[in-house]
Order: C-alpha cells, then sequence, then structure tokens
C-alpha cells in the first residue's frame, strides 16, 4: 500500500459524495444542521478507520508476528477515538445525531463492498495491482 490504489480512490470518493449529498438535505431541507455534521464526520471517520485497517494489515504481512502487539494496541486505540468521536460531535443533541455518525460511519464500508464486487463482476482485480 505504498500508493493510492484505484479502488481506493472510487471507495473515498463515491462514500464522500454520498454522504455530501445526504447531509447537504437535512442541512437545507430539514434545518438539522449537528446531524448533518455528525454523519459527514462519521463518513470521514469511517474512511479513516477502514484504510488504518487495511494499513495495518499490509504491515502485519510485512513484518509478521513482531507487529501483532501493536495492532492490538491500535485496534482498541482506533475503537475507542471512534466510540467517543460522536460524544464530542454531537454533545448531548438529538438522538438522529448519533444515528446519522453511525450511519455515515458505516457507509464507507458498504460502498466498499459494492466497489470491490463490482471489480468481481467485471473480472477485473485493481486491488491485486
Amino acid at each position: 500500500m505504498e500508493y493510492f490504489r484505484p479502488i481506493q480512490a472510487a471507495v473515498a470518493s463515491r462514500s464522500l459524495m454520498v454522504a455530501l449529498a445526504v447531509a447537504a438535505l437535512l442541512a437545507l431541507l430539514w434545518h438539522q444542521y449537528v446531524p448533518a455534521a455528525a454523519l459527514f464526520a462519521g463518513c470521514l471517520i469511517g474512511l479513516a478507520s477502514l484504510f488504518h485497517i487495511a494499513r495495518s494489515f499490509d504491515r502485519l504481512m510485512k513484518a509478521g508476528k513482531g507487529y501483532l502487539p501493536f495492532i492490538s494496541i491500535e485496534g482498541v486505540l482506533r475503537v475507542l477515538l471512534a466510540g467517543a468521536a460522536p460524544f464530542f460531535i454531537v454533545g448531548r443533541g438529538p438522538w438522529l445525531g448519533y444515528f446519522t455518525y453511525l450511519a455515515g460511519f458505516v457507509a464507507p464500508l458498504a460502498v466498499a463492498i459494492l466497489v470491490y464486487r463490482q471489480q468481481i463482476v467485471n473480472g477485473r482485480d485493481d486491488a491485486a495491482a
């Protein structure tokens, strides 16, 4: 993963486009500014988490078992940061803010599944490039 693969670019751009469109609808049509910000922040944090997991796996494959304790520590920190983020973003706000953060957080994973599935259907494996 020394470079940004085409599948990563597709996942990031599609996730951010969808999150931005839905956040704009929330903010402009329903005047729900905190949930809109939580959705977009959740998407950014979800993308960062997704790419960090992939990078950790690459480092594990290169470094071997010696890197295993660091992956455990990184995993715990990633879960704590991603779990604490909505409380800092939404605070004591509406339940919709927490829901939209969660939706934004898992959206990049769903987009990644769809993008990779399309790569398989097309008969190409850009992830192996």
